[in-house]
């Protein structure tokens, strides 16, 4: 068994860098089976980033009402869509391809969103509203990975 937590964002947008800034916070946090990577990329590179693990926790950034908010996003809940072009793809349209040829990504995957507004200021990090999420964030991973069956080292 392996797991994969991935923080998804861009830091160089303000609050759309909380996935990579959690993605840190769990460096060194769990056993060997843990792998902690980040990525700006989105669409069929995530197909990268989730291959050949069994298991995935994602923390992204979602446009919302209320910023610095955790809400969990069920999988199931976003099928794979017809999209017109591979530059349309996300992470359904990606596990789905990489199903359809075999590929070993996540049977297992949460998706752990923070709420963030849609003005984003170009080279700031993220705003502290958004950046307080952080410790209920990793609460959340650490609880998934313990379920799941991984091991969590003392912080």
């Amino acid at each position: 068994m392996a797991l994969v937590i991935l923080g998804l964002g861009n830091d160089l947008l303000g609050d759309d860098g909380i996935g990579l800034l959690v993605a840190d916070a769990c460096e060194g946090r769990f056993a060997r089976d843990v792998a902690v990577r980040r990525s700006v990329r989105s669409g069929l590179y995530l197909i990268d980033e989730l291959q050949g693990f069994d298991d995935a926790i994602v923390v992204d950034s979602v446009i919302g009402d209320r910023p610095g908010t955790v809400r969990e996003l069920p999988a199931e809940a976003m099928p794979a869509v017809g999209v017109p072009s591979a530059h349309y793809a996300g992470l359904p349209e990606a596990l789905a391809i990489a199903r359809s040829v075999g590929l070993r990504v996540p049977t297992r995957l949460r998706i752990l969103a923070v709420e963030m507004d849609a003005a984003q200021t170009i080279g700031a990090g993220p705003r502290p509203e958004v950046t307080a999420s952080v410790p209920e964030l990793l609460a959340r991973i650490e609880r998934t990975a313990h379920d799941w069956g991984y091991g969590v080292r003392d912080a």
